[in-house]
């Protein structure tokens, strides 16, 4: 008779081999896929931290330009404010420098018997206020006024009778370049 061998604890034995195997491959397995996911973490933490610098940086950099512009837009004021002085102050300056040739235009048109008191010029409109011996001198007043070629649209706004004489007031346009 033959003998019987009992296979069962080598088959045992091979079993607990493929379970460690089983056991240490899983292991490894796990311990490969940490380190994976570890490096990935890192890798995106990296990444991550680059882009918080590159985005502090441009940050910086844009309030920096906002300065930057907040001064050109102050700068900007100033000038145009400037520039508004300048062109006020060339504008008196011009007008001063007409009134010369306005005063002496008005002496060359004053008729004798007619005087002015009241001369105002502004924003280019003349008013002359006076008194005149008679209603023909302040006629002929304006007849030589408009002669003499510095006003136009000039008009009687109103001539009253006192006992100084005929009291007048004329208003007209200066001619460019004269106000």
């Amino acid at each position: 008779m033959m003998a019987r061998l009992n296979l069962m604890p080598w088959r045992e034995q091979c079993r607990a081999r493929a379970v460690r195997r089983f056991q240490a491959l899983l292991i490894v397995t796990l311990a490969v896929a940490l380190c994976g996911v570890t490096w990935l973490d890192q890798m995106a933490r990296s990444r991550l931290a680059r882009q918080a610098l590159i985005v502090a940086s441009h940050q910086a950099e844009l309030e920096r330009l906002d300065t930057t512009l907040r001064q050109v837009d102050q700068l900007r004021g100033r000038r145009e404010a400037l520039q508004a002085e300048h062109a006020a102050v060339s504008a008196l300056g011009a007008g001063r420098s007409q009134m010369p040739g306005l005063f002496l235009a008005l002496e060359q048109a004053l008729p004798e018997g007619a005087r002015l008191t009241e001369v105002d010029v502004e924003a280019g409109r003349l008013r002359l206020g006076g008194l005149a011996a008679s209603a023909s001198v302040v006629a002929r007043f304006m007849r030589d006024l408009e002669q003499v070629g510095m006003v136009r649209d000039l008009e009687l706004v109103h001539l009253r009778r006192h006992l100084q004489g005929d009291e007048f007031l004329l208003a007209a346009r200066l001619l460019a370049g004269e106000s």
